[in-house]
């Protein structure tokens, strides 16, 4: 009996249980983290489609969001944004060890007060906000209502573009 018959016998309580543990271990930053790293702009990927048992779609990263990133289709060369747990990075296509390029340092001439940036804290915990003053050598960024403002060095900003 493979898996799939062993849970549709199963019952809807049991399922929806397996469904939020499932859930939560996906949505850990530690996971995410883990995949984010290997990933980077432009870089081939295989991901899990709408069909999962159905084979691996093709398509190229050309976005990097909080837990999604955003994939371009190779076949139909629509975008989607994929969950980074349904991503599986083609190794065979890329060199052994490349390292990847660091993006040029963002200037204070690039950034205006309501812009949504990131930027990862003190706590190296990702943190994603909106800039409400502009200083000499750092923005103002208003993170959420409970923590007030957070006053981040515009080389460590990255500008976050919603689509």
């Amino acid at each position: 009996m493979d898996i799939l018959d062993s849970l549709r016998q199963a019952p809807s309580a049991e399922l929806y249980r397996l469904y939020l543990a499932i859930g939560k271990m996906l949505d850990d930053p530690r996971r995410i983290l883990e995949i984010l790293q290997r990933l980077h702009l432009g870089m081939a990927v295989n991901y899990v489609s709408d069909h999962p048992l159905g084979p691996p779609a093709q398509g190229t990263i050309v976005g990097l969001r909080q837990t999604q990133a955003v994939v371009q289709d190779s076949a139909t060369r629509r975008r989607w944004a994929v969950l980074y747990a349904a991503i599986i990075p083609d190794t065979a296509s890329a060199p052994d060890h490349v390292e990847p390029v660091s993006p040029p340092r963002m200037q204070r001439e690039e950034f205006f007060i309501g812009d949504t940036v990131g930027f990862t804290d003190k706590h190296l915990s990702k943190r994603v906000g909106i800039i409400v003053r502009l200083n000499a050598k750092t923005a103002s960024i208003a993170v959420n209502d409970s923590d007030g403002h957070s006053r981040v060095s515009y080389a460590l900003l990255r500008k976050i573009i919603d689509i």
